[in-house]
């Protein structure tokens, strides 16, 4: 029983340490590394080392051969030993690590990971007439780029191409209120659109930025963006820069995330437009967006 016990507690640790390092990543990429996060991963490590080594004790009988007829016999007593050693360690690295974490939170004065609700604000009314209309509770997708990049797609050469600042400029200056998250530099953004209240996000890998959020960040990206549809209720959210996006994630999680967006754009009658580069992405990873949002065609 001791031995199945012993195996399925490893492929559980060695899980936990997989998981700990992505974790890691993320946070160290963001900005937010703390050597406490060290110290708390050193202890996951204790556990895995200490399972690996018991298993194979168990499996040798408490016999291990260093070569050179050579056998190093360990007894129950030494093991037992080792085992509540190895706990006293543990238990001390959890203690500094959470020491450390928590001693960083407080000399910061702020918790971290705590997502930061964003509040809707409507623009001036525009006196000219509204140019779009998309339909409440639906998701679209723009496509940007250059000439030749869009060739074949527009039949009529006359036709030009409609950008996502554009519609989403017509609708947050005709009563809708809207977030917009862009690659580009906010106050660069409400210059060249005259948007003066409309709430924004910066994707740059500067978190510590004014509106700045790090492309890998995508809970909390994603988070801030439903709370917005949430509370706004009739709005619409730009979201620009999904290359940018995918350059920093998979596609499968940037997909998942607007999949999750969909959903809530739909439940409170609120509109999504995602703009996308077709010469960034591959054909499958556009099709596979085109199959969940609605192409603007105009």
């Amino acid at each position: 029983m001791e031995l199945p016990v012993n195996a399925l507690t490893i492929v559980a640790s060695i899980a936990a340490v997989i998981y700990w390092i992505k974790l890691f990543k993320k946070i160290s990429i963001s900005g937010r590394q703390d050597e406490g996060w060290l110290w708390v991963f050193a202890s996951v490590l204790m556990v895995l080392m200490l399972n690996v080594s018991t298993l194979l004790l168990i499996v040798g009988s408490g016999r291990v051969p260093l070569g050179m007829d050579t056998v190093f016999t360990v007894d129950v007593k030494t093991l037992e030993f080792v085992s509540t050693f190895s706990r006293a360690v543990m238990a001390v690295l959890l203690t500094v690590g959470s020491y450390m974490l928590y001693q960083s939170i407080k000399d910061v004065g702020e918790v971290k990971f705590v997502f930061t609700p964003i509040k809707p604000a409507a623009e001036v009314l525009s006196m000219a007439e509204a140019k779009y209309d998309l339909e409440p509770g639906k998701s679209y997708l723009v496509r940007e780029g250059t000439p030749n990049d869009l060739k074949g797609y527009y039949m009529h050469s006359e036709r030009r191409t409609i950008t996502g600042i554009e519609l989403f400029k017509d609708l947050v200056t005709h009563g809708k209120m809207g977030l917009c998250v862009t690659r580009k530099y906010p106050p660069k953004v409400r210059e060249e659109n005259m948007l003066m209240k409309t709430p924004m996000i910066w994707l740059t890998q500067d978190k510590g930025l004014p509106e700045g959020i790090h492309p890998s960040d995508l809970a909390e990206l994603s988070h801030m963006m439903k709370d917005f549809i949430m509370k706004g209720g009739d709005t619409v959210v730009l979201l620009e820069g999904s290359e940018y996006l995918i350059l920093h994630n998979s596609f499968p999680d940037i997909l998942k995330t607007i999949q999750g967006l969909d959903d809530v754009v739909v439940q409170n009658r609120s509109r999504l437009i995602v703009t996308v580069d077709p010469s960034a992405i591959t054909e499958q990873q556009y099709h596979l967006l085109s199959r969940e949002l609605i192409e603007f065609n105009p």
